[in-house]
């Protein structure tokens, strides 16, 4: 017997269509009180490198490039342009706030919610931007 649900395959599309929205407005949601935050939100975001040999400009450089890559990120999603990369530095980002909650072994509510905000990135580096989107060929 076959799946009633088979014929949504040919609105693949659609499905990285709300992907990358979904993220998209989410990071950019997330980044943007970064990104105007100023030096202090920045310092205390960028420190979340924990290395603890850098001067303490270097933190707020390293929080704003996150808010910025955040925000910029999430922008650049949800047009669907530049995809690729901007899914690949963010999943770095995210990676460093997974880093922490493995460091401080701290492995609560938010640290899943990373986890499962790298995979979907991930899984829009490997997709690509999808049909709706300014990426696409032959435009």
């Amino acid at each position: 017997m076959k799946s009633p649900l088979t014929g949504l395959s040919k609105f693949d599309f659609f499905g990285v269509l709300l992907l990358r929205l979904g993220v998209g407005v989410l990071l950019a949601f997330h980044g943007y009180p970064i990104l105007t935050g100023g030096g202090e939100v920045w310092a205390e975001v960028g420190s979340g490198a924990k290395i603890t040999t850098l001067p303490e400009n270097f933190y707020e450089f390293a929080g704003l490039a996150s808010g910025l890559i955040q925000f910029m990120g999430g922008i650049l999603l949800i047009i669907g342009l530049f995809t690729r990369g901007a899914s690949l530095l963010l999943v770095i980002v995210v990676g460093f706030a997974i880093a922490n909650h493995i460091v401080a072994e701290s492995y609560q509510l938010s640290f899943i919610a990373h986890l499962q905000l790298a995979l979907g990135l991930l899984g829009l580096v490997f997709i690509g931007p999808g049909r709706l989107s300014l990426d696409r060929k032959g435009i």
